[in-house]
């Protein structure tokens, strides 16, 4: 039977279906709420990235599982009567033992920060519900966020030079790839490495962006719906120009991105997504035996940080480059700028006495 979409502007309406949602596990309903207050009453609002939303719903996902397994009649404890002490018994077992929305014996210890960043769903769920009014205090509040001892830049360290010449290399020799694709992955790969675009703006990149007179691409909604404009080195300008011709050839009606898939039936010319680029560089980085370390987009966009550090000495410019809102947040790429301790101590160690 089909339910009618829930009235949430009605403070009575949507208690009744907040606490209706928790009492059955709904959690659909649950998830639906969540929705509907981050888009409407959080902070970011609109601002917040599909890849938060994401997370933020795996993570209701897994604590709810946690507090009612598959099977079960009914929950460990009940969504509405949650207190700090589940929440923290719920990290302790994620960080021991592993998520609870996969099979037991797939189950792996999750790391500090993803634990920290599974937490921040739970918040988010427990904001809504009491905005709904179906608690009357966020139990998530006095608990603390798992900290890692590993410093960031040693746990997501910037792809070191080398290895990112290897991974173009392999790009442009693409196997059984097909020109046009290898291509376009390497436009792709070269927009992360070398002005340092989250893969998220790399995925929302629109055609009219991308200005070929000024060499710049602009960024519409980066993290948390900033915008910025990027400066593109000549060569890369020109390659997104002569992109644009090749794209014309495969870009379905209609479709504004820049950057479209070249295969597929139901994808083909439709925007090339943050997924399939995750997946590819993975792959990549796999068959150049590279360490896990250096999986995922965000050392690409390190290494960008990093360069333009060593080549510059000034973490304003990193901070307007990648758009970061404070500047202390670009300090992380001195740290990750090995080049000069490298110096010192092969100085020290490699003159002979």
């Amino acid at each position: 039977m089909l339910r009618p979409l829930p009235n949430y502007e009605d403070p009575a309406k949507r208690r009744l279906e907040a606490v209706r949602a928790a009492h059955e596990g709904d959690l659909e309903g649950l998830l639906g709420l969540l929705s509907y207050f981050l888009a409407h009453k959080s902070g970011k609002r609109t601002a917040l990235s599909p890849r938060t939303l994401e997370l933020y719903a795996l993570a209701v996902r897994d604590f709810f599982r946690y507090l009612w397994p598959e099977g079960a009649e009914g929950p460990k404890v009940p969504l509405l009567q949650v207190t700090p002490d589940h929440i923290d018994a719920w990290l302790a077992d994620l960080l021991a033992h592993g998520g609870h929305t996969v099979p037991p014996s797939e189950r792996r210890p999750l790391k500090p920060s993803t634990a920290a960043s599974y937490l921040a769903g739970v918040r988010a769920l427990y904001r809504a519900l009491k905005w709904a009014g179906a608690v009357r205090e966020n139990p998530t509040l006095e608990v603390k966020p798992p900290k890692d001892p590993t410093p960031r830049h040693e746990r997501r360290p910037a792809l070191p030079q080398t290895l990112y010449r290897r991974l173009l290399n392999l790009i442009q020799k693409g196997g059984q790839e097909p020109e046009h694709r290898r291509f376009r992955d390497l436009l792709v790969l070269r927009l992360m490495g070398e002005v340092g675009l989250r893969i998220s703006e790399v995925e929302g990149l629109n055609v009219e962006d991308f200005d070929p007179v000024e060499e710049e691409l602009h960024i519409q909604r980066g993290k948390g719906g900033k915008a910025r404009t990027v400066p593109l080195p000549p060569d890369l300008a020109e390659g997104l120009q002569a992109w644009l011709g090749v794209r014309a050839l495969y870009a379905a009606s209609g479709e504004k991105a820049l950057f479209v898939n070249l295969g597929g039936r139901k994808a083909h010319g439709r925007r090339l997504r943050a997924w399939t680029i995750r997946k590819e560089l993975s792959e990549a980085l796999r068959a150049l035996e590279a360490p896990r370390r250096y999986y995922g987009p965000h050392s690409l966009r390190h290494l960008a940080g990093t360069r333009l550090y060593q080549a510059t000495g000034d973490l304003y410019l990193v901070a307007t480059l990648l758009g970061h809102a404070d500047v202390s947040t670009s300090q992380i790429y001195a740290k990750m700028d090995r080049s000069r301790l490298k110096e010192a101590v092969r100085n020290l160690y490699g003159k002979k006495p």
